[in-house]
Order: C-alpha cells, then sequence, then structure tokens
C-alpha cells in the first residue's frame, strides 16, 4: 500500500512535522483506514526522502497523538476511531522563546494537578507502569541514551492514572508539541551532563504517586517541570 500522492518535504518547518501533517491529512482522507498497517520505517524514509531518524521521531508524535500504534513486533498500524482524539496547536508555528515559557507554565500546571490526582486514584496497573518506565529510563540513562519515548510513556501514564478524561484530552492537545520538548530536553541535559538528575526527579515523581501522597505528587511534578524549563533557560511563573 502506498499513498494517494506524492509527499512534497520543504526543509522548514521542522521535517517531522511535516510528516505528521501528511499523514495525519491521508489518514483523514481514508488512504489508511484503522488496522492499516504504515509501510516500514525504511520505506517511509525512501518515501519522504529522509533519515529514519526524522520517521521516528514523525510516528512517536503520531503515536502520542493517538492516530497509530505498535503491534505485531515493529510494524505500526492506524489506531482505532476512539483513540484518535487529539487537537492541534498550529497557530504556535514557528514556536519562539517566549511560547516555549507559556508551553512549559501549561505543563506545569496541567500536569502538576494530573500528578495530584494520579496520586488519589492511581491503582496497582498504574504504579506497575509507571515502576517499568522508572526501570527503563534508568537504563537509558546508563546507557547513555536520551529515553525521549520512555520520558514521554512515564508522563502520559500519569496522566491515565489521574482517571481524568479531559486532562487526557488536553494532554493529546499538547501532544506534538510535549514531544518536541521532551526531546530538546534530553538533549540539553544531556549535553550538560544532568541525566541522573532528571532521572532523580522522575522518581521523586513516582514515589509520592506510589505513597498516595497528593501534595508531594504536585510539588515534584511543578519542581521538575520548572527544572526543566531553567535547563533551557527559562524562567517561568514570573
Amino acid at each position: 500500500m502506498t499513498f494517494s500522492s506524492k509527499p512534497e518535504i520543504k526543509r522548514a518547518p521542522k521535517l517531522s512535522d511535516q510528516i505528521v501533517e501528511f499523514i495525519t491529512t491521508e489518514i483523514g482522507a481514508g488512504t489508511f483506514a484503522p488496522g492499516d498497517f504504515l509501510p516500514s520505517e525504511a520505506d517511509l524514509s525512501v518515501q519522504f526522502g529522509v533519515s529514519r531518524t526524522v520517521i521516528r521521531e514523525a510516528l512517536g508524535k503520531l503515536k502520542y497523538a493517538g492516530l497509530l500504534e505498535s503491534s505485531q513486533g515493529s510494524k505500526t498500524r492506524v489506531a482505532a476511531k476512539e483513540g484518535q482524539r487529539f487537537f492541534r496547536m498550529d497557530e504556535l508555528e514557528p514556536v519562539n522563546f517566549q511560547e516555549i515559557g507559556y508551553l512549559y507554565e501549561f505543563r506545569a500546571i496541567l500536569e502538576s494537578e494530573a500528578s495530584a490526582l494520579a496520586a488519589r486514584r492511581r491503582d496497582d496497573q498504574n504504579i506497575d507502569t509507571l515502576e517499568g518506565l522508572i526501570d527503563k529510563l534508568n537504563a537509558a540513562v546508563a546507557a547513555g541514551r536520551d529515553g525521549t519515548e520512555e520520558n514521554i510513556e512515564f508522563h502520559k501514564e500519569i496522566v491515565k492514572a489521574s482517571k481524568n478524561p479531559f486532562i487526557n484530552g488536553f494532554m493529546k492537545f499538547l501532544s506534538g508539541k510535549i514531544y518536541d520538548l521532551v526531546q530538546d530536553d534530553r538533549d540539553h541535559s544531556t549535553h550538560q551532563g544532568l541525566p541522573q538528575s532528571v532521572q532523580e526527579e522522575h522518581i521523586e515523581i513516582y514515589s509520592a504517586i506510589k505513597d498516595g501522597d497528593p501534595i508531594r505528587a504536585k510539588k515534584t511534578t511543578l519542581a521538575h517541570l520548572k527544572n526543566a524549563a531553567m535547563r533551557r533557560g527559562l524562567l517561568i511563573f514570573q
């Protein structure tokens, strides 16, 4: 199966965002229906004329948005309609320094409250998933990897544990932007030798949620996102 038209990829805006836009349009047009498998990363790389790294980044954003899901090993397919509840924030393109600060503030408000709810409402499955992600993040730090995917999944699971469908909806609304922020944060942390410090912040959040302490969960999440902003040279809530 191939796309209905030939993709025309420009060098700006970001390549992965252009691919996200193109595939989203193709899915909306019915070229790929729920359950259909996308071409392999190698085939997509050829069709779009970009590296497999760019393809992985775009697919990661689409998975986070709920449009795609992984199945049968490394194959990627279009998610069911009910999983495609997401919004776009195109008016923020191109993102500038001030807008990045606003987005950090929004994330800090949203996710700190989600963590507090997660501490009250999390179930055993949420705790098991978060613990597994902490282990994966530890492995990423030890291996010198950026751990972007694990980081994204960790924050998604916290929101999921809040049991609030509207917070989940807003996370989908911010999906692409948050993915970009996390990737940039991990890149920046790696360059400054901070991955272990970042991981310690994740562990503190996980511990507070596991202990059922909403006040500490909110406080540690807020501190984590403020620190993430500071690592980008931003002072938020000023």
